[in-house]
């Protein structure tokens, strides 16, 4: 069978300094604010074309099903050839994806670009996979959660920016979308260094390449980091019932309308956007990593349990601000505990498979989270959540009695 040779080459990886770390936190910022553009609008856009609530919740979960099977895949490809090429192959899939998206005008175009863009959706395991090549082990967390803070600012601006620009046509958002992605990824192909030397023996025949896909199932659950994928995946699972229920909870409980919601989630956002790039950094060092995921995971759990149940604007900013600090001091240090106890050169692989173990909570949180709304009312959600969150709890010490023994 034919393979793909890389390019040999021998020589350490070059050396990265803090502006180079700048220019891949504005590479992920600005990928994220391409997708929180066009997210927020794409169920209306479905509708006008026809398409049954059934077809867009596909349409919803083709992404992070993509994102499911391909993240461990392209991560195994930047652990042999670097990491620009496999970021690269992230934006310039998302601007095309974008453009189909633009153009489509049918069920099976938009489920396209959906699914080509979840499948490229390698920007910010990959972008991880960069920091860990780049930080020593102590600041490990402070930089993932530099990229957990792009992530948040993209999905803050998105939206508000994306509503500014569909007053005339919800395909104006989509087009500005495709060229803001398309210039990030020649501002990153001229500004950003490789981090991650390619193997000068990596071969990429289609067994190396189908492999991480085949043997997911065995990563998911059978890896020795299992544990730290299993509280990724309850801490995303909680979010994203949060998530899917938020819109239709707060003008039912609290009265309030669709300007109002924005300005909620805008806060949520930030807050959370700000534990992950000031406050993370602030700490870590003094509380460690695992001490933070604990942390992290009891302000979750306080403020989703009693969320709904009150119809006061200052509980529910308070509550709100919980999650967002929990989940923003829990999810990057979950991801700095995988990155140093895994080897340098399977960074990428395995930060894959924790990106495809929170996909797959993309997948099944918001079903879970809509149908407990729609059986039991607007508060029993976030009662879940906050169960959920207990559970990663419990797991989570199941990680630092394994680690003490």
């Amino acid at each position: 069978m034919p393979t793909i040779q890389p390019a040999k080459q021998v020589e350490a990886a070059p050396t990265v300094d803090r502006a180079s770390q700048t220019i891949l936190f504005l590479t992920v910022f600005v990928d994220l604010l391409g997708f929180g553009i066009v997210i927020p609008f794409l169920p209306m856009f479905a509708e006008r074309l026809g398409i049954s609530a059934f077809g867009i919740g596909w349409i919803l979960a083709i992404y992070s099903l993509a994102q499911l099977l391909f993240a461990p895949v392209l991560g195994r490809i930047s652990d042999r050839v670097g990491r620009r090429p496999i970021i690269m192959i992230g934006l310039f899939g998302s601007s095309l994806g974008y453009l189909i998206y633009g153009c489509a005008n049918s069920f099976s175009l938009l489920l396209l670009s959906r699914a080509l863009h979840g499948a490229c959706a390698a920007t910010v395991p990959t972008a991880q996979a960069y920091i860990a090549d780049t930080t020593a082990e102590e600041g490990r967390a402070r930089g993932m959660g530099l990229i957990g803070a792009a992530f948040g600012l993209g999905f803050v601006l998105g939206p508000a920016l994306g509503g500014l620009l569909g007053h005339s046509s919800l395909k104006v958002p989509v087009f500005f979308a495709s060229v803001l992605t398309f210039a990030n990824l020649i501002f990153a192909w001229r500004r950003l260094p490789e981090s991650h030397a390619p193997q000068s023996d990596a071969r990429l025949d289609l067994a190396t390449l189908t492999d991480p896909l085949f043997s997911l199932p065995r990563q998911l659950f059978g890896h020795h980091l299992a544990r730290l994928f299993g509280i990724a995946f309850l801490l995303t699972f909680a979010l994203s019932a949060l998530e899917a229920t938020f819109t239709l909870m707060v003008p039912l409980v609290y009265g309030y309308g669709p300007a109002a919601l924005g300005l909620l989630l805008g806060y949520a956002g930030l807050t959370q956007a700000l534990a992950q790039g000031w406050l993370l950094g602030k700490i870590v060092a003094r509380l460690g990593e695992m001490r933070l995921v604990t942390i992290g995971l009891v302000a979750l759990a306080l403020g989703m349990f009693p969320m709904g149940m009150f119809s006061n604007l200052d509980v529910l900013l308070v509550l709100l601000g919980l999650v967002s600090v929990g989940y923003g001091l829990a999810s990057p240090s979950v991801a700095s505990l995988i990155s140093r106890r895994t080897g340098q050169h399977r960074q990428g692989e395995v930060l894959g498979v924790n990106q495809s173990a929170m996909s797959l909570a993309r997948i099944f949180g918001p079903i879970a989270g809509a149908s407990i709304y729609g059986m039991m009312g607007p508060a029993a959600p976030y009662v879940g959540g906050a169960l959920v969150a207990v559970a990663a709890l419990a797991l989570a010490r199941r990680v630092v009695a394994e680690r003490s023994n």
